[in-house]
């Protein structure tokens, strides 16, 4: 009787089963690391995240695996009673803006299919990383003004 289900129950076997056919598809070390940002993501809240990843890490962090990330927080957040829709979402490609490059996002499937809205999301996701980048440089300035390092410095 799958009216007399219990929705959270549904949504978390939905996850593990994604994450059972993720871990049987994908290389080790790009299932772990995966994993590793998704558990970080959740015990901090979720929301939005800004990941700083070197060497083999920034390699292993394809377009495809970011793809899955945003599949997991999608099934994740349907865990939340009543969210249970967020399960259906899924992964918008939004563009290259005049700052934001490659930009993707998960959104339920009438936003995906209207290309207006996706333009209008790449164009705020644009503007908030033109705004990040010009604060950075603010920041890096005053820094370099104190006598501090900054990240641009070459020593």
């Amino acid at each position: 009787m799958a009216d007399q289900e219990d929705p959270h129950e549904v949504a978390l076997a939905r996850y593990r089963l994604y994450v059972d056919t993720l871990r049987a598809r994908m290389p080790k070390e790009q299932f772990d690391l995966l994993m590793e940002v998704i558990r970080m993501w959740a015990e901090h809240g979720g929301g939005t995240i800004r990941l700083s990843l070197d060497g083999p890490e920034k390699e292993l962090f394809t377009q495809a695996m970011q793809q899955e990330l945003l599949n997991l927080m999608g099934l994740i957040g349907a865990l939340e009673p009543g969210h249970e829709d967020r399960a259906d979402h899924v992964v918008a490609q939004l563009g290259d803006g005049e700052h934001a490059k490659g930009a993707m996002s998960l959104v339920p499937p009438d936003v995906a299919a209207d290309p207006e809205r996706l333009r209008a999301m790449r164009d705020r996701l644009d503007a908030q990383q033109r705004q990040r980048a010009l604060d950075q440089r603010e920041v890096e300035n005053i820094a370099r003004a104190s006598g501090m390092p900054t990240t641009t410095d070459d020593t």
